[in-house]
């Protein structure tokens, strides 16, 4: 009876409501109206099958619903912690659509001035929305919070109530779209909200899952998606299909050339397909609006068909993964339940793994060399085992028909107890293994060089480890060969012939130290003649050499302890830069200690629009610091970004509001780490479609000073169990910096433990934001725009105690980068067959002939909007 008398009330209540949410829509507009009446029709269809939530009072559900989970507001009992959760941020979408009305009916009572009186946008109409309370009680306030322990704050908080994957131009952050704060959502965010398998955007999901655990998956799509429009004319071209196109002048020749063979635009060319498949005699409005739901659809499809940790949650009930559609005109937002075929994807549960086959992208060599750092730290450990398949057979049938990828060539010794996948925790399609006693080469080509070979042009690997061993056999008859003065030409069958490849190293090291033990000048021979494997493949292979030279291929020393299992790295060879005749200004910056970034050039920018934007970004942060940042209504369609942000997932405060600037204002891509991705992947193609896109004087790349995936990464290499291969992703890209950071500061002996290990997360952190901006600098899109003048690429650190943001300025080695992109892409133009001519240290190597354009920055006049042309056509020189 108790039961029945609250349901009654709660019913009451929720009639009343409704007949107040009606009434308050009588004198608006019929957009208006046709939001308030989605808000409504969408509450009261709450618990037909299919919609996200359980929840109906008019069937009594309360009855059978959990006490722990109710709404404070309406009193309503749901059956789970999701269906509350989506009931919240329903509600919250509601209130911020009220907010957005009266926001725009000042507008019009004001004569078209969005502030009030005091310069603030007026907040008092939001109600309940948390948003409005934050600023009332600030920001700061709750960081520090946070920072010890109390509560939770905006940029950490301890557990998100959702996770959102949305688009990086979707005109209002997620929170403020939701009516919550940020401490309630976590936001991964890329052009076209879409994913591929093992991605970074799924990679970013599954950090999030595995470290925060939010109950709910929301990916939120958008109407007027840019790149799904995109696609939708993409599509209709291609068809010769006779619908009315708006024109669009931004969109000219030199990008549509950029489009061609995106990676991103294919990601979501099954959208459009699908909405002229269902809709075949709708206009181009209809098409792009249905397109743009479509494409929620397919990247839920995604994400349950390629992680086997989001299907596994989705199929236990521990997560719920349901589409949502974002109307950027009036602020709605249309819950679209579960995918279709939510029931039949969940069967189709992946693989937990994934093997390399020849579909999938070469790995850069930095990425590839942390690979094996990492798999070794394991293996020495006792936390190794990745090699195994465990039996799975559609890992096995991938490994069988999808050819070969693999990330380094190992030339390894034939020694028994040094089992090279074993000892890198590497499972089959990792390694190209090449094996002979002595780890050596031939004084000529044979077959070791041509297999290296075949692996460097073929199957496109980027790094090659020379590996020898402690205690190697070889190395000690050649060392004893040295010291009994033995002929090696007397030597029966072939053994002399492979002991003479190792003779020098043998006669160096006991040159080197003549009263040391056997033992000793053993361990040393056998360092020497790693370096001299290496020199005699750059010496006898003109692909190897070209490789090295134009800084394509690294070749990397290393000795494995066969007792302890740990292998230490010797690094490339000492006189590189001799062996390839030119200066390697990269190689320089890779190998020499890191000086902070107090010491950057062009802070403020090098053309006028870059530093109006820099200092519009640096204006805005320090309202934000000071608590005098204000909401702030969605702009218009028409607005061009100025700024694009790469930021990480990993903190929760909205960019936009970090740098107090009007939503659409800058386009604001946020993945785990703020990585950059691999080229043609989705992460990396939604920065090249945007810049393409919209021609933005900036692209700041952002990252935390105290992030959760830098700290994953420092475990990484010291041994930690190897996570699934999304997360694997990101982890690869950001080890490369935190390995640097970790040699660099194991070096230093005078800190203290603490003292180092808060020195690896400050360099670690610096280094990942300078390894984002390397990789963002090898693409032509990125490239030919800061060599015109058009971009600028900055970074910036956010403090996680305070939010304060310090900028940086530009790579200190960008010239450099951009350099040898150039003259990879000039040299391999033909293919990854092609060699240069070999050249002597005094004639050093010029990278571009007289007929190229200069590899130089333009002088750009810093009151002008645009770079200063020459009468070429060519942007002038510094």
């Amino acid at each position: 009876r108790s039961s029945r008398g609250s349901c009654v009330r709660r019913l009451t209540m929720r009639r009343a409501a409704s007949s107040n949410s009606l009434s308050r829509a009588n004198g608006l507009d019929s957009k208006q109206r046709t939001a308030f009446a989605t808000s409504d029709v969408l509450e009261q269809n709450l618990g037909r099958p299919g919609d996200p939530f359980y929840h109906n009072p008019d069937d009594h559900h309360d009855e059978i619903g959990d006490p722990r989970f109710t709404d404070p507001e309406t009193g309503h009992i749901f059956q789970n912690q999701q269906d509350l959760i989506l009931w919240e941020l329903l509600q919250g979408n509601r209130k911020y659509v009220k907010w957005l009305q009266n926001h725009m009916q000042r507008r019009v009572d004001n004569g078209g001035d969005l502030l009030s009186h005091n310069g603030h946008a007026d907040l008092g109409d939001l109600g309940a929305l948390s948003t409005a309370q934050l600023k009332q009680v600030g920001y700061l306030q709750q960081i520090e919070e946070e920072r010890l322990g109390v509560g939770g704050g905006p940029l950490r908080p301890t557990r998100p109530k959702a996770l959102t994957i949305a688009c990086a131009r979707s005109f209002a952050p997620m929170d403020h779209i939701f009516g919550t704060d940020a401490r309630a959502l976590m936001s991964v965010r890329v052009a076209g909200y879409t994913c591929s398998a093992a991605d970074s955007v799924i990679g970013s999901v599954e950090f999030a899952l595995a470290e925060k655990a939010p109950p709910v998956l929301i990916v939120v799509g958008n109407a007027r998606n840019d790149i799904v429009s995109t696609a939708v004319r993409s599509v209709i071209a291609s068809r010769g299909l006779n619908i009315a196109v708006p024109v669009d002048a931004e969109i000219d020749h030199n990008f549509r050339a950029d489009l061609e063979g995106s990676a991103l635009l294919r990601l979501v060319l099954p959208s459009a397909h699908d909405a002229l498949q269902r809709l075949p005699g709708g206009t181009y409005d209809q098409l792009v609006d249905l397109a743009c739901r479509m494409n929620v659809w397919r990247t839920i499809e995604t994400l349950l068909t390629s992680s086997k940790n989001i299907s596994e949650a989705a199929a236990d009930g521990t997560l719920r993964v349901v589409g949502a559609f974002f109307d950027v005109m009036s602020g709605s937002v249309q819950m679209m339940g579960q995918h279709p075929s939510h029931s039949e994807l969940i069967k189709l549960t992946p693989s937990g793994d994934v093997v390399r086959t020849a579909e999938e992208k070469p790995v850069p060599a930095e990425e590839a060399a942390t690979m094996l750092y990492s798999g070794n730290k394991r293996y020495s450990n006792g936390r190794g085992g990745f090699n195994q398949l465990s039996g799975d057979e559609k890992l096995l049938k991938q490994l069988s028909e999808g050819g070969q990828n693999p990330v380094a060539v190992i030339v390894g010794c034939a020694d028994s107890r040094a089992p090279i996948e074993m000892l890198f925790d590497m499972r089959p399609g990792d390694l190209f293994v090449l094996r002979n006693a002595g780890n050596t080469c031939a004084s000529n080509k044979g077959s070791l060089i041509g297999s290296a070979e075949y692996s460097i042009t073929h199957l496109r690997t980027k790094v090659l480890v020379i590996t020898g061993h402690t205690k190697c056999g070889a190395v000690t008859a050649a060392v004893e060969a040295v010291h009994n003065n033995i002929d090696l030409s007397s030597v029966a069958g072939s053994i002399g012939t492979l002991l003479a490849d190792i003779i020098d190293a043998a006669k160096k090291a006991v040159a080197t130290i003549p009263n040391a033990t056997v033992v000793e000048q053993v361990q040393l021979a056998t360092k020497f003649n790693v370096f001299n494997t290496i020199k005699k493949l750059i010496q006898y292979s003109d692909i190897v050499y070209t490789g090295v030279k134009v800084e394509e291929l690294q070749l990397i020393g290393a000795v494995y302890n066969i007792f302890s299992g740990e292998i230490e790295w010797l690094g490339e060879h000492p006189e590189i830069e001799k062996l390839c005749g030119r200066e390697m200004p990269m190689h320089r910056w890779n190998s020499t200690p890191y000086n902070t970034v107090q010491s950057w050039d062009n802070k403020s920018g090098r053309s006028a629009r870059a530093v109006n934007a820099i200092r519009m970004m640096e204006d805005g942060n320090t309202r934000f610091v000071t608590g005098r940042w204000h909401y702030k209504s969605p702009t218009g369609l028409d607005v061009t970004p100025s700024v694009i942000v790469l930021g990480g997932s990993e903190y929760r405060v909205p960019i936009e509001d970090l740098f107090d600037v009007d939503p659409g204002r800058i386009i604001v891509q946020r993945v785990l780490g703020s990585v950059a991705g691999m080229q043609e992947r989705t992460a990396f193609s939604s920065i090249e479609y945007s810049i393409a896109r919209w021609a933005p004087p900036v692209l700041l790349v952002l990252v935390e000073s105290s992030s959760p995936i830098i700290e994953a990464a420092i475990k990484q290499l010291r041994g930690q169990y190897l996570p699934l291969a999304p997360i694997r992703v990101v982890l690869n890209h950001v080890m490369v910096s935190a390995l640097r950071a970790v040699q660099q500061a194991e070096k230093n002996s005078t800190l203290t433990s603490a003292g180092q290990e808060l020195l690896i997360t400050q360099l670690a952190t610096e280094l990942n934001c300078l390894y984002s901006m390397e990789l963002l600098l090898k693409s032509k899109v990125v490239r030919e725009r800061v060599l015109s003048g058009e971009l600028e690429l900055h970074a910036a650190i956010m403090d996680s105690g305070t939010g304060k943001v310090r900028f940086f300025g530009e790579h200190p080695r960008q010239m450099e980068i951009m350099r040898a992109a150039e003259l990879r892409a000039k040299t391999y133009s033909t293919g990854l067959s092609a060699t240069l001519p070999r050249e002597d240290w005094g004639c050093p190597f010029e990278p571009l002939g007289d007929d190229d354009p200069a590899l130089v920055l333009p002088n750009v006049d810093s009151q002008s909007s645009s770079p200063q042309k020459s009468r070429r056509g060519k942007f002038a020189t510094v």
